[in-house]
């Protein structure tokens, strides 16, 4: 614990003293030359338009409960209203967002780590096409 509070007194003299450099958004136009950001992107793109058409063209408004949740081991597990079904699109977005936020806020800094964050948002919105694909299917 006692390290703990010695970095963060450290921390507090280097604010105060101005040696901690603000971090800064990096220039857009840099940032997206980047082989290793806008290839992903483009995936998370498809990946998002596939959920929101693919949802929308086979879940219409209805009163009748629909299937939202299968599990392997005990079946259908979950079951609501016709809009929770796009509980999946409204997380992809909400994951691309922040990280796509977070990647072009650190790209300055470590370049590895942004590439990351958008690999990694693309391969969770991947997972939830894949999930939104399966529970529409188990509802026509």
């Amino acid at each position: 614990m006692g390290l703990l509070y010695s970095n963060l007194a450290n921390l507090s003299r280097a604010l105060v003293r101005g040696k901690i450099m603000a971090y800064m958004f990096y220039s857009i136009s840099v940032y997206w030359k980047d082989r290793w950001i806008w290839v992903p992107a483009i995936f998370l793109l498809f990946f998002q338009l596939f959920m929101w058409i693919y949802g929308a063209f086979f879940i219409h408004p209805t009163t009748d409960q629909i299937f939202l949740h299968y599990n392997v081991v005990f079946g259908v597990d979950l079951i609501g209203e016709w809009w929770k079904i796009f509980a999946a699109p409204i997380g992809g977005l909400t994951i691309f967002l922040c990280n796509f936020l977070l990647s072009w806020y650190l790209y300055g800094q470590d370049k590895v780590l942004s590439r990351f964050l958008t690999f990694a948002a693309g391969l969770l919105n991947f997972g939830l096409a894949l999930a939104l694909y399966l529970t529409v299917g188990l509802n026509i």
